[in-house]
């Protein structure tokens, strides 16, 4: 068992114990670990039918794992718990007779039993299930953490996730969470009528978005492959395909650093709408995350976060991105040369890569002075061309896009834009993203000449967006990292 978090007392002595019981069980014919289960109710069902199950002494069959045992002479209390909750269990062996009571001395907190009983209250008026008979389905030769002290050390709850759940039920909640946020996110896409798809998570080139990918190798065809950073390329593909509304709920890979809001695989809701744009995409968007926010908050917008009470009902302001960085910075965005930028940069102490380009610099400079100031839920529009290679520019302001971000909190939720239609404007920024990409800026986005072909066909205007799932489960369950939120966070392996 767990005396204090994480210190393992006795293990090998516990595991042969147990191995001891497992030989022992066997021994005598029984079944460690049988195929088949005959549980006919639940924990919570149990309890909620408790009344109607004690009035007619009806038998029921549970099962669950084993988290304590009380053993006193002929008697045991014990608690086991399934996926719906937590119920107390009594064995007498008068009531069992001897040869099943016996039986019983071979079973330990962890294992997974199925119980035949009925409802019985104790003195104390506990619910309780009177146990019949029981059954083996899974003997544990590891024991858990001690209920009381639980897992703490957080490196170990993320590489031993199984038993984090086991042994802090609050863990539990955050992912109940998590699930109830996608099913909402699909229901609320469902409903307007878009089409969920599917998208190549190997692609040929590593395009739509600003990262560095992972890459593979496929023997058959003897290629390279990267794990897709984006569906984006694909999902648009399907635009001129002739759809009008499509999405995916997508995982996505980039080859990043690992901090607490980043991790290297991650899911994303990306969707793309035609004949929008950026403007119609901004009203859309508020009013899925006010209906979101309302959904899992009791009807109400406004939800707790660690520093403020957010309030998601819309509208939501708009800050212009050029507007900003010059009321931070006090410079005219568009009169300063990139040595003056980059001197800026430098004094603000950012460690410039030589293969950093102007937009670069301006979105870290965004990223690190101006974002986290943003706490109630802001749409930053109009980003510099040079940060949106996909993005349409604005008519009458050629070097900014049609473009917006969601910020609360101090977190980038979604980034959106008026798609890039022109084949020829886009083949000429990937020619800009390759020459990045040559001078050693590694998140530079490949040059996909199959997707300028496709934009050749012609493809109507389109807005699009992509939400991170990851990051809005965080703030909408007041999370401070990504690992809490993700069932199985990549992590460095113990040497």
């Amino acid at each position: 068992m767990l005396s204090e978090p994480n210190k393992i007392v006795d293990i090998n002595d516990e595991y042969k114990q147990r191995l001891h019981k497992l030989e022992q069980i066997k021994s005598i014919g029984a079944q460690a670990y049988p195929a088949i289960s005959h549980r006919n109710l639940s924990v919570a069902l149990f309890l909620e039918q408790f009344s109607d199950l004690l009035k007619k002494n009806k038998s029921v069959v549970l099962a669950g794992r084993i988290v304590s045992l009380r053993r006193q002479g002929g008697s045991c209390f014990l608690h086991f718990v399934d996926q719906s909750g937590r119920l107390q269990a009594f064995l007498r062996k008068d009531n069992l007779g001897e040869d099943v009571y016996k039986a019983f001395t071979d079973i330990d907190e962890g294992d997974i039993v199925e119980f035949k009983g009925k409802a019985f209250l104790t003195k104390t008026k506990e619910k309780t299930l009177l146990v019949s008979d029981f059954s083996l389905l899974a003997k544990a030769l590891l024991p858990l953490p001690d209920e009381y002290y639980g897992i703490k050390d957080p490196d170990l709850r993320y590489r031993k996730r199984y038993l984090d759940l086991l042994v802090n039920p609050e863990v539990k909640k955050i992912f109940d969470l998590r699930s109830q946020i996608i099913r909402l996110s699909r229901q609320y896409f469902d409903d307007n009528d878009f089409m969920e798809v599917d998208t190549p998570v190997f692609q040929a080139v590593a395009g739509g978005a600003t990262a560095q990918p992972f890459v593979t190798h496929h023997n058959a065809l003897d290629i390279d492959l990267y794990l897709r950073v984006a569906p984006e390329l694909y999902l648009k593909r399907l635009i001129i395909g002739g759809y009008e509304r499509v999405y995916e709920i997508a995982r996505c890979f980039r080859n990043e650093g690992i901090d607490h809001q980043h991790n290297p695989e991650f899911t994303q809701l990306e969707a793309y709408w035609a004949y929008k744009d950026y403007e119609f995409l901004m009203k859309f968007t508020e009013k899925f995350f006010e209906w979101l926010v309302k959904k899992i908050n009791n009807n109400k917008a406004k939800i707790k976060s660690a520093e403020a009470m957010l309030d998601f009902k819309a509208p939501y302001p708009r800050l212009d991105f050029k507007e900003l960085l010059e009321k931070e910075f006090k410079f005219d965005l568009d009169k300063t040369s990139d040595d003056e930028l980059f001197k800026l940069a430098k004094q603000k102490g950012l460690a410039i890569d030589k293969s950093w380009g102007r937009g670069k610099v301006l979105d870290e400079l965004y990223k690190k002075f101006v974002r986290p100031k943003i706490i109630q839920p802001v749409f930053l529009i109009n980003h510099p061309l040079a940060l949106s290679p996909l993005a349409k520019k604005i008519t009458d302001r050629p070097d900014y896009v049609e473009r917006f971000q969601l910020v609360a909190m101090g977190a980038e939720l979604c980034n959106a834009f008026s798609e890039l239609n022109d084949p020829l404007d886009q083949a000429e920024r990937f020619k800009e993203q390759k020459k990045l990409r040559s001078q050693g800026d590694e998140e530079a986005q490949g040059a996909d000449d199959d997707f300028v072909e496709a934009l050749k066909h012609g493809m109507p205007p389109t807005a699009g967006i992509g939400i991170g799932l990851d990051r809005l489960v965080m703030l909408l369950g007041n999370i401070d990292n990504i690992k809490e939120v993700i069932l199985f966070p990549t992590m460095r392996p113990k040497k």
